[in-house]
């Protein structure tokens, strides 16, 4: 099977990661909202709306890029497109008119919360499309291995900050 659509300039790519944290699921839920707390691999910057709330916006600006030799633009942006509270979140990825990292990229990142016994499973799963000339030959336009390893970086470091005990993770542990 090929990543390619029926033109070697389009580029679709999906992973799944997934994490366990030990608190309930309203207060992880929560903590998840304030993003920027806990997503290490980027630089968030809120451009339009309500942090937090359906249909906002952010800037998101990948900290390694310029490191990774990635071509500018080194941002993108993510709108919240639909969320159902402690149970589902839904943000739309988008590149910079022009491009983002060298592709026009387009993704759907897709966020499921689930309890059991007072703990919180996330199952955290990418879907996305990458549009550019210079992709016709490349296995990976932009390494997917480097952002799932991030997301699951990211989704250790909520882990860590809930199981912690701050005050936002266990607020609606009774």
């Amino acid at each position: 099977m090929t990543n390619y659509d029926e033109e070697n300039t389009v580029f679709n790519g999906h992973y799944e990661v997934e994490v366990i944290i030990d608190r309930p699921v309203a207060g992880v839920w929560t903590q998840y909202l304030d993003i920027g707390s806990w997503v290490t691999s980027h630089d968030i910057e809120n451009v339009y709306g309500t942090p937090g709330t359906v249909g906002s916006i952010t800037r998101v600006s990948f900290k390694k890029a310029k490191e990774m030799d990635m071509p500018p633009t080194h941002h993108h942006y993510c709108k919240i497109v639909e969320m159902e509270r402690e149970k589902y979140y839904l943000l739309k990825t988008y590149s910079e008119k022009g491009g983002s990292y060298g592709v026009n990229l387009t993704a759907f990142d897709d966020a499921k919360f689930s309890s059991c016994n007072g703990k919180t499973k996330i199952v955290f799963s990418v879907y996305l499309e990458m549009v550019a000339e210079s992709i016709a030959n490349e296995t990976d336009p932009i390494n997917l291995d480097v952002s799932r390893d991030g997301m699951i970086q990211n989704l250790e470091n909520l882990k860590r900050i809930c199981e912690r005990n701050l005050p936002s993770c266990i607020e609606n542990e009774s």
